[in-house]
């Protein structure tokens, strides 16, 4: 981003994607969840958010508008392309990653039939 575009929005898919430029720093925004992933409690996304920040570095917010959870993470406006590319791909991954962890807590638990160990004596 040079300076001339201080908004940009992209679509992987139906989620997207924004590059935001402000005076000291440039915004990226991934979007998390969309009308599909609001089956999810909003609980289940918020202990990602807690527990996650010592391996990922974007934080969750509430969209006010829409409702929607995005991954946000701000870089210094004078990033290098590469560390910019660097940073979208891990809020990809990182957003990745909690979907399929929360789809996974949100399935019921397996019932397991109880096993005898021994046959009857008969």
């Amino acid at each position: 981003m040079d300076g001339r575009q201080p908004h940009v929005q992209l679509f992987e898919q139906d989620d997207e994607l924004s590059l935001q430029c402000h005076e000291l720093q440039v915004v990226l925004r991934v979007q998390l969840t969309h009308p599909g992933l609001d089956i999810y409690p909003m609980q289940a996304w918020q202990r990602l958010g807690q527990a996650s920040l010592a391996h990922f570095k974007g934080a969750l917010a509430l969209s006010p508008v829409t409702g929607q959870l995005w991954l946000v993470q701000g870089l210094a406006r004078d990033c290098s392309l590469n560390h910019l590319m660097s940073a979208l791909e891990a809020l990809l991954n990182q957003r990745d990653t909690w979907r399929c962890i929360v789809a996974r807590l949100a399935k019921p638990a397996h019932t397991r039939q109880a096993l005898a160990l021994r046959k009857p004596l008969h």
